[in-house]
């Protein structure tokens, strides 16, 4: 059982556990030292207690410096540092100061009766995480007028931003909304039912009108970040289902996602076939990482300026599939792995990035290129179709080689695709071409400002006010 010494305040109180705990460590001296005598007479040698006593003298001593004890020969790797003990800091928080008082009826002491008496400056201190509850109000705005004498001019004062103008919703209040749809993928319905809990009835049809005029707002901010992916010399794309909630039955749409260092771009088509590839990015002059589709190879020949580069990743995943069959596998795992780690060691690097694929890089390749025709016979076993695939792509996979701004995967762009996926678990995907607009923007717009640190809520507040004066403020700019 802890004493607790070290918050202990009362100096009579710190005396008297003193002396209880010399009073203990006697009867343990006695105690060590009736065993030192049995072990003394049972290994027939004498200075057994003055032995002991000196190691625990040694750590005692060592205890109150903090030094740790010495060990035998060296060890090969550095033990990495316990994580830190206690509560998690929490520098975010605004920090207040909240004193508890005894009741007057309580201020009378156990032992005589007489009062208590507050101590000056002494205090049991603690910490404690707490909430304040979201709360909704209904604001009666009363926006001031004012008239010259001449009678020739009368002005009002500026009211506060809404959702659209002339609407009965904040701006902040749409923005939460949108947040807690696409950001924490919370359904409108089930939002309306959170905001009754609230004291607020509103139909989840008026939360949409709000994301759809938010939405309408930040159009021109959207679009300017699509340009900007456009403009990169390597970008990512990949795409998933996107439900279609307008009839039963009906073929889902396909959201696509592009991305560039630092930037998320989604859009939302009918499906992911050549035409549409060509229709999204056909105009792109540049490289990009994506899967080895048919409709990718297609799409791209309808924009001359498009050359494709394939994502190891998958590779790896089918030699690791095969590996539990087939134990060869694993020597092209160790090749893929090899690559992974001539990249790391360049630090982000270009420049010697560059030279170690030209030369290192290259080396893995021509072993795994050798060894994969021994592979063929079995096409139709897993390994032999992980061998055929990366022979297949054999020309995009190694495209990297030449350009060193070319990643070996499309993670990047897996990982981007993550918030939209998880959000279509919950609210399902869109009932209109209007919905997948607005899905689109705000996954576009809230996933980037995620790679940059930026608060969502503060970043599409500033965004929309932004618009509105005719600027685009992209979520890298700085912000107000």
């Amino acid at each position: 059982m802890g004493l607790g010494i070290d918050r202990e305040k009362d100096i009579e109180e710190l005396r008297r556990i003193a002396q209880a705990l010399e009073l203990q460590n006697e009867i343990l001296i006695r105690t060590l030292e009736a065993k030192c005598r049995e072990l003394e007479a049972l290994k027939g040698r004498e200075g057994e207690l003055q032995q002991t006593l000196a190691l625990l003298n040694s750590l005692t001593k060592r205890a109150a410096t903090n030094t740790p004890p010495p060990t035998k020969g060296k060890s090969r790797r550095a033990k990495k540092p316990p994580d830190k003990a206690g509560p998690t800091e929490q520098p975010r928080l605004p920090a207040i100061e909240q004193v508890f008082e005894l009741d007057t009826a309580d201020r009378a002491c156990p032992s005589c009766g007489g009062e208590l008496h507050p101590m000056d400056g002494q205090f049991e201190t603690s910490e404690m995480i707490d909430l304040v509850e979201v709360e909704y109000r209904l604001v009666q705005v009363k926006q001031q007028k004012y008239v010259c004498r001449c009678g020739g001019c009368v002005e009002t004062a500026p009211g506060p931003e809404r959702a659209a103008p002339g609407g009965r919703y904040s701006l902040g209040f749409a923005i939460k909304v949108a947040l807690d749809k696409y950001l924490d993928h919370i359904p409108l319905s089930r939002q309306e039912r959170i905001l009754d809990r609230h004291g607020l009835t509103v139909s989840s049809q008026t939360l949409w009108d709000q994301l759809f005029a938010v939405a309408k707002r930040l159009r021109a901010t959207n679009d300017a970040l699509f340009a900007h992916v456009m403009a990169q010399p390597v970008i990512g794309l990949d795409q998933t289902g996107w439900p279609r909630l307008e009839g039963r039955g009906a073929k889902p749409w396909q959201m696509w996602c592009l991305t560039a260092p630092g930037v998320v771009v989604h859009r939302i088509r009918d499906d992911k076939s050549a035409a549409t590839f060509a229709d999204l990015v056909g105009s792109y002059q540049g490289v990009i990482v994506c899967d080895a589709l048919k409709t990718h190879e297609a799409g791209a020949r309808e924009g001359p300026g498009i050359e494709l580069a394939a994502c190891w990743a998958h590779v790896f995943r089918k030699f690791k599939e095969a590996a539990a069959d087939h134990p060869e596998a694993e020597r092209a795992l160790e090749w893929i792995g090899k690559l992974y780690e001539i990249d790391r060691s360049a630090d982000g690097d270009l420049e010697r990035l560059a030279e170690l694929r030209g030369t290192t890089s290259s080396a893995v390749l021509a072993e795994l290129k050798a060894w994969l025709p021994s592979q063929f016979v079995l096409k139709t076993l897993s390994i032999g179709n992980a061998a055929a695939y990366t022979e297949a792509n054999w020309t995009r996979l190694t495209r990297f080689v030449g350009d060193a701004r070319i990643p070996l995967d499309n993670n990047a762009t897996e990982r981007a695709i993550r918030g939209p996926v998880v959000g279509r678990k919950n609210h399902y995907g869109s009932k209109s071409r209007n919905g997948t607009l607005v899905a689109a923007t705000f996954y576009s717009l809230v996933e980037t400002a995620k790679l940059h640190r930026v608060d969502p809520a503060a970043y599409l507040q500033a965004a929309v006010l932004a618009a509105d004066r005719g600027e685009v403020l992209l979520p890298w700019d700085p912000q107000p």
